[in-house]
């Protein structure tokens, strides 16, 4: 582990083996640690800190003498003369795992003792812990985290841990989630026996380094963690990004920018209107992503333009990075530093060049939407990006207008029928235009919750034709009878099942739109396939009653759905329980009312005779 480091010149200051308990108490300057602001925040997961406490653990049952220790990875840390500290460069992970443990053995050992002064502490109470085998011990306060910008974490480190898991962000919630895995895990363990382990055979690899200054400090953090699992794209940017930064308060500026941009970012309804994957614990991944690609393709012109009449070294020069490749983006910039084609400040000024552009795109309901709609049909964060460059919003606004009306190139409402293509994305479109018509609202369509579900395109009058029998027969009992129904009843039913239908037609009055209609868009809607399934096909007023229920309870509804169910588009409202061909007609001609401006038709095309 040791020879892992491969240092460069001669930064081995110090390589000692120091027990927790010497870590805690040698010294003050041994009891502070202080994390930089080019490190990532604390990550472990439950396996990981299971992993610990369990080795920890069988050790402590293992041990014959003092003299044998559970030895943990390196830490690597240089001394700050200066403020007293210790700087972190790697091993942040175990020394907050370490340290959230400790923090649940002394709120433990607290407890403890409060209950036994409460008791008085009385000799009857103490046969009773000998009894129960409770053992009785006590923990003194742990080392000192503090980290350079994230001062928030350092408060919740030192005084909120023992609250519920709290995923208000990734720092909050790994640490609580690391402190409740080790409460629940101590349930069945002997704390003493443990904490002792801990602390007197427990031991670091302590690896102190001397560096010259900041940049051989950082230099050192890019050395231990490339390659290594545990980083992402933007760690290692972000130390390759703050090696030329020399200024303290500019190193702080840096952090706080990096900081809210990451912060904007991790908020669902920001994101997913910029990307159709799940978010990343560094979501500023997407920012430099997109900022690498354009990069590459600006470089490669420039090869290109340079060896025009030498093809052999086109290929030797030109960037050949995959976006799909791990530290995609990171490699890039690595590349493009080296050859002067930008500097580390060009790039951290365009990165947050990147960020505004994609706010001021968030803030305009209008471009929100429809950057959200065309990246859900797969177009390119990056392409978009550059139809906004030198244009001004209303520019732009053309622009996205013209992309959409080409991916739904020749649409005819009339003949547009179930199955085919272009009826997703006329009923997305559909929603967003309806939104967007009310000019006042600052309702926006839910693309966190529309992403994450799994969507059908919905018969709103039923089909009956190839139907999963049993769910249909459940639900349309449950709606006439208010009650569940039982197996008996369900394959009784089954045997006359053409009949009972007929029943419940007659019952409820149904009338469903022509053979003509069936399947046209204006009897067509989107529904989560969830809801969707767990209906089977039922008729219109049984759909209607679950849409208008599932909406009362907060689930996602899209709006037009909604308001198809609530019969908003129809003429007439003295048949609120039926879908008829004049619904049909009505529907169909307000989505061609809001969708016209895409060069949508609703027209019936004429048959040429043979």
């Amino acid at each position: 582990m040791i020879g892992y480091l491969s240092m460069d010149y001669n930064e081995t200051k110090n390589l000692d083996l120091k027990s927790i308990e010497k870590v805690i108490y040698e010294n003050k300057k041994a009891s502070k640690f202080f994390i930089p602001s080019y490190q990532r925040g604390y990550r472990w997961d439950d396996r990981q800190v299971l992993d610990l406490l369990d080795d920890i653990d069988e050790f402590a049952h293992k041990i014959k003498t003092q003299n044998e220790f559970y030895c943990l990875q390196p830490i690597v840390l240089r001394y700050d003369d200066e403020n007293t500290h210790y700087k972190v460069i790697d091993g942040q992970q175990r020394l907050t795992t370490i340290y959230i443990i400790l923090k649940y053995l002394q709120e433990s050992s607290k407890r403890f003792n409060d209950i036994k002064k409460e008791l008085n502490n009385n000799d009857e109470v103490k046969d009773i812990f000998e009894f129960c085998d409770i053992e009785d011990f006590e923990v003194q306060e742990p080392y000192s985290i503090e980290y350079e910008t994230r001062t928030n974490s350092q408060d919740f480190l030192n005084n909120k841990l023992t609250e519920k898991i709290n995923d208000s962000n990734p720092d909050y919630y790994h640490m609580s989630k690391a402190y409740q895995t080790t409460k629940e895990w101590f349930k069945t363990k002997n704390k003493k026996l443990f904490l002792d382990t801990l602390m007197k055979n427990t031991k670091f690899i302590w690896y102190e380094v001397d560096c010259k200054n900041d940049k051989e400090e950082i230099e050192i953090f890019s050395r231990l963690n490339i390659g290594k699992i545990g980083l992402t794209n933007a760690e290692l940017i972000k130390a390759m990004l703050l090696l030329p930064i020399k200024d303290y308060k500019e190193q702080i500026e840096f952090s706080s920018v990096w900081d809210n941009i990451e912060q904007t970012l991790q908020k669902n309804d920001f994101w997913y209107f910029l990307s159709n994957d799940s978010k990343s614990e560094t979501a500023i991944d997407l920012i430099f992503t997109a900022l690498a690609q354009k990069y590459q393709k600006i470089y490669n012109k420039i090869i290109e333009e340079k060896y025009k009449n030498h093809e052999d070294e086109q290929k030797n020069q030109k960037l050949n990075f995959k976006i799909t490749e791990d530290k995609y983006a990171y490699y890039i910039f690595a590349h493009i530093l080296k050859t002067d084609f930008k500097s580390e400040n060009k790039i951290w000024k365009e990165s947050q060049e990147l960020y505004r552009s994609f706010l001021n795109w968030y803030n305009d309901r209008e471009i929100y939407h429809k950057v959200a709609y065309l990246i859900h049909f797969k177009h390119s964060l990056l392409s978009l990006y550059e139809k906004y460059e030198d244009k001004t919003k209303d520019e732009f606004k053309i622009e996205l207008n013209e992309l959409i009306e080409k991916g739904i190139p020749n649409i005819n409402l009339m003949t547009l029928r179930y199955g085919e293509k272009g009826v997703h994305k006329m009923l997305l479109l559909f929603n967003i235009e309806t939104i967007l018509k009310n000019k006042n609202s600052n309702v926006r369509f839910d693309f966190f919750h529309f992403k994450f579900k799994d969507w059908d395109i919905e018969h709103i009058a039923s089909q009956t034709d190839n139907i999963n029998q049993e769910e249909w027969i459940k639900t349309v009992y449950k709606y006439i009878g208010n009650r569940e129904i039982n197996k008996d009843k369900i394959n009784k039913i089954k045997k006359n099942f053409d009949k009972f239908t007929l029943l419940v037609k007659k019952m409820l009055n149904i009338k469903e739109p022509t053979d003509e209609n069936k399947d046209s868009i204006g009897n067509l809607t989107l529904l989560d396939s969830k809801t969707n399934r767990s209906y089977g096909n039922a008729f219109f007023p049984v759909k209607r009653t679950i849409i208008i229920d599932q909406d009362s309870n907060g689930n996602f509804i899209p709006v037009c759905t909604k308001n198809v169910f609530l019969k908003q588009y129809s003429s007439k409202l003295s048949n609120m329980m039926n879908w008829t061909d004049d619904d049909v007609e009505n529907y169909r001609n307000e989505i061609l009312n809001l969708l016209q401006k895409y060069s949508v038709k609703c027209e019936l095309e004429d048959v040429e005779n043979d």
